[in-house]
């Protein structure tokens, strides 16, 4: 009797709260590497107490690009939006990677969870503490609160920075410092100090395939090489000119005829 008693109370005493009875992992998912990065956490736990589920959902939709950069912060290697989800969730883990490099088990309740299912790389971990779960969440409920924010963009053909215009603003200060060149009607140049306000009306100096990575701040093209845009631009200066000179001497050759 006194030895199923001792191995009960082991038993019991292992089952902690993994998410803040343990020492977390990372926190970075949530703090970001900077205060635009960060997610009110506590501001979301608050709202779980209150069981008010909407408002834990607007304040995830109002942080989104947020979470994904600082999911992608941790995986750069995942290309497509749609291989990370965000799930709001209650149940039980079991075997929670923790910070003290031990394994814990236990009930959590109303926390925000990063579901990552993509080809380069599979993990669950809890937002608020960064660890991650060796075991199947046995969950008693569930929300799904949807995928990351689109960061990266294919320019399609007869696409320009003008059909992504709603995505770019809403990553406003990180599309501000792409240095994609702008034309004008008559193939100069302008300033992208008003980046937003010149893609309705000019043309980027982009080719269908290329890859804008806001993220990575970069753009990169069909073959995956990051675009060199003043050697584009060379290069396309050149081709018209060759275009043009070719033009002309068909037109003087038909004329002699």
């Amino acid at each position: 009797m006194a030895l199923v008693m001792a191995m009960a109370l082991s038993s019991c005493s292992n089952n902690v709260d993994p998410v803040h009875g343990t020492a977390p992992v990372d926190t970075t998912f949530y703090a970001g590497t900077s205060a635009e990065t960060r997610f009110p956490l506590d501001e979301f736990h608050k709202l779980g107490e209150a069981n008010d589920t909407a408002a834990q959902r607007s304040l995830v939709n109002e942080y989104r690009k947020q979470l994904t950069a600082n999911v992608i912060a941790h995986y750069p290697v995942i290309k497509d939006e749609k291989n990370i989800r965000f799930v709001l969730g209650s149940g039980f883990a079991k075997d929670v990677k923790s910070g003290d490099g031990k394994t814990y088990s236990g009930e959590f309740r109303n926390e925000l969870i990063i579901i990552i299912n993509d080809p380069e790389v599979t993990d669950t971990v809890f937002l608020a503490c960064g660890n991650g779960m060796l075991s199947p969440l046995s969950f008693t409920s569930q929300s799904d609160f949807g995928n990351a924010e689109q960061w990266r963009f294919v320019i399609g053909k007869g696409e320009s920075l003008a059909t992504y215009l709603p995505q770019l603003e809403r990553w406003s200060s990180v599309a501000k410092n792409l240095e994609i060149p702008i034309k004008n009607k008559d193939g100069k140049v302008v300033g992208s100090e008003i980046f937003s306000n010149y893609l309705g009306k000019y043309e980027s100096l982009l080719f269908t395939g290329d890859v804008i990575d806001l993220l990575d701040g970069k753009v990169y093209n069909v073959k995956g090489q990051e675009v060199d845009f003043e050697r584009r631009q060379l290069e396309t200066r050149k081709a018209n000119q060759a275009a043009a000179k070719a033009k002309a001497k068909a037109k003087a050759k038909r004329r002699r005829r």
